[in-house]
């Protein structure tokens, strides 16, 4: 109220200026809220003043409000004020839509144009962030690559008993390619689980490539797990699974050679308890050196896919050292 009051004076004391303060004013002279109608026609009002009455405000405001009306304008000489009309009176230098809001004009915050630039930017937001994911992503591919370059040293010599109860060693297997799983017969799920898997990967290498890997279970249980024990637990596996147990401290020292984690838990009985341990297969190639390892959460396909990699790497390799030195074969240590 105080700043449109302000403005009106400041229009010289006009009639403009006066009409648009005089609804301000309530009854017993309290003020009240300007309406934004009123604000409209009172900023109008000052705007269309002449610099001239603008500038000669201070001079002549007080015969003006003394006066209490300004000279009518030629178009409104003789025509008659109704008392009873509603709203503020509208100078005649303004038009019959002064103080009224166009049409299409009540949403100055929203244009088209504006809509637009707003799409573009976030669209050109989104892309960048997913230039940068894709970024992050693969610079994580490049260091998980660069990392695996080099193979863990896992593996080493040991000597078990086979299924007959008849001592091997790591040499008795050199010259094939072997993928390993640490478990114990009793198991009640996961390792009947991952010597499933281990059976349906060689068959899959099998069928792509030839009977040139050998399924492996070493028992980490050497207290139950006999030969004999052993054997008719492989007997529900592939054929050609070699199945190894032995005495504590060999089973101790396999173990080892591998890094494999086994704990017994808690026993009821001597013979009746479990064994918490790590759930890994090895891949060990024809030199009886460590290739690969897969994880409980890897398929048998993907198993079969990375040994078949392996082992056709090796193969050309092999070919091209035959090519190379001109004989017919390579020699056996030639063969990784």
């Amino acid at each position: 109220t105080v700043i449109l009051r302000h403005c009106c004076r400041a229009s010289a004391g006009s009639l403009a200026g006066r009409a648009a303060a005089a609804p301000l004013v309530g009854a017993a002279g309290r003020l009240r809220w300007a309406s934004a109608q009123e604000l409209l026609v009172a900023r109008r009002c000052f705007a269309a003043q002449p610099e001239g009455q603008a500038g000669g405000a201070g001079g002549s405001s007080g015969s003006s409000g003394s006066s209490g009306a300004a000279p009518p304008r030629g178009d409104e000489a003789g025509k008659p004020q109704d008392p009873n009309s509603a709203g503020p009176h509208i100078p005649g230098n303004m038009g019959p839509d002064s103080g009224e809001m166009k049409k299409g004009g009540d949403n100055v915050q929203f244009t088209w144009r504006s809509a637009l630039f707003t799409c573009i930017m976030s669209g050109s937001c989104l892309a960048y962030y997913e230039y940068l994911r894709s970024r992050k992503e693969a610079e994580s591919r490049a260091v998980t690559k660069t990392e695996r370059l080099g193979k863990p040293r896992l593996g080493g010599p040991f000597e078990l008993l086979d299924r007959k109860g008849k001592p091997v060693t790591d040499k008795d297997f050199l010259g094939q390619y072997m993928l390993i799983y640490f478990g114990f017969t009793f198991c009640p799920d996961i390792c009947p689980q991952e010597m499933e898997k281990q059976t349906r990967a060689v068959e899959l290498i099998d069928e792509k490539i030839g009977p040139v890997v050998t399924p492996v279970f070493i028992s980490i249980d050497p207290k139950r797990d006999s030969p004999e024990q052993v054997d008719d637990y492989c007997n529900e596996f592939h054929p050609r699974i070699a199945g190894l147990t032995g005495t504590p401290e060999q089973v101790k020292q396999v173990s080892r050679a591998y890094r494999v984690y086994f704990n017994e838990g808690i026993k009821n009985t001597d013979k009746d308890y479990l064994i918490d341990h790590s759930i890994i297969h090895y891949f060990v190639g024809k030199n009886g050196k460590f290739v690969d390892f897969f994880g409980k959460n890897m398929t048998a396909q993907e198993m079969a896919d990375k040994m078949a990699a392996a082992i056709l790497t090796d193969q050309a390799r092999a070919a091209e050292r035959k090519a190379r030195r001109g004989v017919e074969s390579a020699d056996p240590e030639d063969d990784d």
